[in-house]
């Protein structure tokens, strides 16, 4: 047992050993925290598990529903959707650690930010070949058959669009302490600028390359991960995030810089390219993908606000957190950028966004 590793109380290892295929005693190694959904690493003998639970700070019940990532883990485990298989899921709280969820642990697997793995060739073939593997993976996620594959009633595929905006705008305002003019000038151009929905499908929810766990030793991607917000509606919704963080960014330094910062590396391929395979890998064309880029973009900053919030009410200091005081307006204003409308210093115009649009 390395120093890293903690030694789990006897109702824990009890549970776990009645409840999963494996046999204590029982490690657990935390390797990773803040805002996101706890991930930690399970092992008893030679057998290794994954063990996620909700972090102290949660920013909203929604944002670590375990629940949900293990139905839907379910769903996709005979699917052709690369995703973890779900092992056990505990909500009882008399069990510690209580509620969280195990799931299998995918070998030889890396997330990706900044940098590729080592063991990559050089040059860009490697960032394409990843960006291919992703858009694939997302295609899937979009095509599969949610209603075979048990999870009716889900979500709420009904006016999906047309509750976007006040649900996070709402969102906002139940935790805002400090004045955000973006997102009231980005919220009135999505209401005004609604397309129709498209038709309803799996949505991962946040869905981009840092939630995909890929090959150390190869480009090829193994899994998606992180699925506690998914739901059924409108799938470009995770489209237009994949696509708001790929490439060059309308604001410098743009909001949370890390995500997907490798997309941004000399010789990657540009936001045309991920789109037009998705569109092959779909078989139609993506309208509006304008707007799909700003709501992306409006929702995760009225969520992650609720860190910020925390750290002034002196509930939660972590760099994640302090970053926040920057990312959120800059969010903000790249959501504005992408749809033309007034931003500060700093943001280009839509045609310097990348994409062009299908429509409005």
């Amino acid at each position: 047992m390395t120093a890293s590793d903690e030694v789990l109380a006897a109702p824990l290892q009890d549970w776990l050993t009645a409840n999963t295929p494996g046999v204590g005693p029982w490690r657990l190694r935390r390797l990773s925290g803040g805002n996101s959904n706890e991930t930690c690493l399970l092992t008893c003998v030679e057998t290794r598990y994954v063990l996620r639970r909700p972090p102290r700070n949660a920013l909203s019940a929604s944002a670590h529903n375990l629940e949900r990532e293990h139905r839907v883990l379910g769903a996709l485990s005979e699917s052709a959707v690369p995703a973890p298989r779900p092992v056990a899921l505990c909500e009882n709280p008399a069990v510690p650690m209580a509620p969280f969820l195990v799931m299998e642990h995918v070998p030889d697997a890396v997330s990706v930010t900044t940098e590729l793995p080592a063991a990559y060739p050089g040059g860009p073939s490697a960032v394409a070949r990843i960006a291919e593997e992703v858009v694939d993976a997302l295609a899937a996620v979009h095509g599969l058959d949610w209603g075979a594959a048990g999870l009716d009633g889900f979500g709420k595929p009904a006016r999906f669009l047309e509750r976007q905006v006040p649900r996070w705008y709402r969102q906002w305002q139940s935790i805002a302490r400090r004045p955000l003019p973006a997102l009231e000038r980005v919220a009135d151009w999505l209401e005004r600028n609604r397309p129709d929905d498209a038709a309803p499908a799996l949505l991962h929810g946040d869905f981009h390359l840092d939630n995909c766990l890929v090959s150390a030793r190869e480009p090829r991607l193994l899994a998606v991960i992180d699925w506690e917000m998914a739901t059924i509606g409108d799938p470009l919704l995770d489209l237009g995030l994949l696509l708001a963080f790929w490439g060059e960014r309308p604001v410098d330094p743009p909001g949370m810089p890390a995500i997907q910062a490798v997309s941004r590396a000399p010789g990657a391929p540009p936001r045309e390219a991920l789109l037009d395979r998705y569109e092959q890998a779909i078989g139609r064309p993506v309208r509006h993908v304008t707007y799909y880029r700003c709501l992306a973009l409006f929702k995760l900053a009225a969520i992650v606000e609720a860190a910020r919030s925390q750290r002034v009410a002196g509930d939660l200091d972590t760099p994640y957190a302090r970053a926040l005081e920057y990312d959120v307006p800059a969010l903000l204003d790249e959501a504005a950028a992408v749809a033309g409308i007034a931003t500060r210093a700093g943001a280009t115009s839509t045609a310097a966004a990348g994409v062009s649009d299908n429509g409005t």
